[in-house]
């Protein structure tokens, strides 16, 4: 696949251009020798390349030139003829305004003008941009892309000035790495069905992951099963809701009363359990008084000691007696003395106790009118409370149970997740076997796109060059290219702005030369290249362009500024495609700079 020639619908605005199958020069010139001081030009060797990628059916996009001054461009319509592997040609015609309905016709002869043919003219007329893109995918016949579709083979092709950052990655491919890693590993003779399943599975174990990772929040399932505890609470919610249901059905609320009746009184038992102790304690009391009350104190009688002292053969004598005597009357002051107080302390204490007695029958009754009073609330109102307490609990069991029906989708999570994860394990092996198989492979394409871009390296910059790959820690492959020291270690020269775009323009050589032979594109595209490097290097660069393109019969367009030419320096007529300068009809587009 080549490009044969490029036109449109407004000849004098925007002039047909004519490829050569080989080298192609897009030169600017700067003719205004004021505008040799300046940097700005709008000649439009950047917007060549992005008419050809429109032409091929790139999708639209409002920053687009041709969208972003959509005014200006609408009554354009751009033909682009290819050049096939076959040696047929294909044009396809798209319009500014339509420009999701394409034309395609195939011909025998290249260089045709089908400017203003009826749609009969053509082989597909007016048809969608999708399925344009199919049939021009059988048109080209790829093969050596495999299953991946022309457009991926045509971001490598049409290298843009925002291109040159990154060897392999594109400027357009800022997004996941799922959308060109496995393509460029496709490219460079690796298996790309394990690269990009490697991808999907990673995107779909990080999905399930912050699924996980978001439910278990929500039941507050952080590091254990919760679904033990979660059945132990709902057997005691559900047995809460069968005796609220039996209640309401039997309208027999002792349950609920007994509820409220211990929220009531509960304050009024624990007053009555201190009063109980106290009158325990002052009952006892009195009981103990009057027990030795009772008892008073032993009498002596002199009589009854008299005869038994006789009988024993004693005499007392008088004076004797009379102590004796003395002695019995004193006894029974001190007893008559000792009564008295205990009565007085008996009367205290029952005046303390008949008040304990009166709080507590207070309090007997307080708890009555209490109990007396709940059981008057109406039955609609005792209903109403336990039909609203029945609700909570139902509630709580409905929650719950979604609880449970999260908990078994997080097992099925977890399940699906250690499958997952045993097939990114497997396919993450087949990358590692591949790998080291394709790097044994000395006839394979890797081998021959390494080979090319040391010898590229070492004919342009006369320097070492290396491109290697590794596996990473997730299993998928990563690529680098570089210059080597004379101790063979990657230097930093390779990460300075002139030598990475070098680099990049390389590499696109080698993969294009590495498929001489195949199915595969013929043509590569380069905005800019040569500015950074010094004539001598400039020189180099060209000559092997020149040599290579002939040799592996590929097409190469290289964009430039006459300046940036070593002095003397002349391309041959043959080789320029375009001479594009700020005079008069000089520029791309021939009407009022936008």
């Amino acid at each position: 696949m080549r490009l044969s020639r490029i036109y449109s619908n407004v000849e004098k605005e925007f002039h047909t251009i004519d490829f050569n199958r080989g080298f192609n020069v897009i030169v600017g010139e700067i003719r205004n020798p004021e505008a040799k001081k300046t940097d700005a030009h709008n000649l439009g060797k950047t917007k060549l390349s992005q008419l050809i990628d429109f032409c091929l059916l790139k999708g639209r996009h409002p920053k687009f030139f041709l969208f972003q001054f959509y005014h200006i461009f609408e009554k354009y319509e751009f033909y682009l003829e290819l050049e096939l592997n076959s040696g047929e040609f294909l044009t396809i015609k798209r319009a500014v305004a339509k420009n999701t309905r394409i034309f395609l016709k195939k011909h025998s002869v290249g260089k045709l003008c089908l400017r203003g043919s009826d749609d009969d003219a053509w082989d597909h007329a007016d048809i969608q941009i999708d399925q344009a893109k199919l049939l021009l995918d059988s048109y080209l016949n790829l093969e050596a892309l495999g299953d991946w579709k022309y457009r991926d083979a045509v971001s490598y092709c049409l290298r843009s000035q925002e291109d040159y950052s990154d060897i392999f990655q594109l400027d357009k491919f800022r997004g996941s790495h799922v959308h060109w890693k496995p393509y460029l590993g496709h490219l460079l003779g690796f298996n790309s069905v394990y690269l990009k399943q490697n991808y999907i599975l990673k995107g779909d174990l990080d999905n399930l992951q912050s699924k996980l990772d978001e439910i278990k929040k929500a039941i507050g399932a952080h590091q254990e099963d919760q679904e033990e505890i979660l059945k132990g609470i709902l057997s005691a919610k559900q047995s809460e809701a069968e005796g609220l249901n039996w209640q309401l059905s039997s309208l027999n609320f002792d349950d609920s009363d007994a509820r409220y009746i211990e929220e009531l009184v509960g304050e009024i038992d624990d007053q009555l359990s201190e009063l109980t102790n106290l009158k325990y304690y002052l009952s006892a009391r009195v009981k103990k008084l009057k027990k030795s009350y009772e008892a008073g104190v032993g009498r002596l009688y002199v009589g009854r000691v008299t005869k038994l002292s006789g009988e024993a053969g004693i005499v007392f004598g008088d004076q004797i007696k009379k102590s004796y005597e003395d002695l019995v009357e004193f006894n029974r002051k001190i007893t008559e003395e000792r009564k008295q107080i205990i009565v007085q302390q008996i009367a205290e204490i029952e005046i303390e106790l008949n008040a304990v007695v009166g709080q507590v029958e207070e309090l007997h009754l307080e708890k009555s009118r209490r109990v007396s009073f709940l059981n008057e609330f109406q039955l609609f109102s005792k209903y109403k409370d336990v039909a609203r307490l029945l609700a909570e609990v139902n509630a709580s069991i409905s929650d719950i149970n979604k609880k449970l029906e999260i908990n078994s989708s997080i097992k099925l999570l977890e399940g699906e997740q250690r499958i997952l994860q045993r097939e990114k394990e497997a396919v993450v092996d087949r990358i590692r076997e591949n790998r080291e198989s394709v790097l044994l492979s000395k006839d394979g394409v890797y081998n021959s796109i390494k080979s090319k871009f040391v010898e590229y390296v070492a004919d342009v910059l006369a320097k070492n060059g290396i491109i290697k790959t590794e596996q990473n820690s997730e299993g998928n492959l990563e690529y680098s290219a570089g210059i080597l020291d004379k101790n063979g270690i990657v230097t930093g020269e390779s990460d300075g702005h002139s030598y990475r775009k070098i680099l990049c323009i390389g590499f696109d050589l080698a993969v294009l030369i590495a498929y001489t032979g195949q199915k595969f594109v013929r043509f590569l595209y380069h905005d800019g290249g040569l500015e950074t490097l010094d004539d001598r290097k400039k020189i180099e660069f060209i000559e092997f362009i020149r040599t290579a393109s002939n040799i592996y019969d590929f097409q190469y367009f290289l964009t430039l500024i006459d300046s940036d030419l070593p002095s003397g320096f002349s391309f041959s007529n043959h080789e320029i495609a375009r001479v594009l300068h700020d005079g008069q009809d000089g520029r791309l587009f021939n009407i009022q700079s936008w």
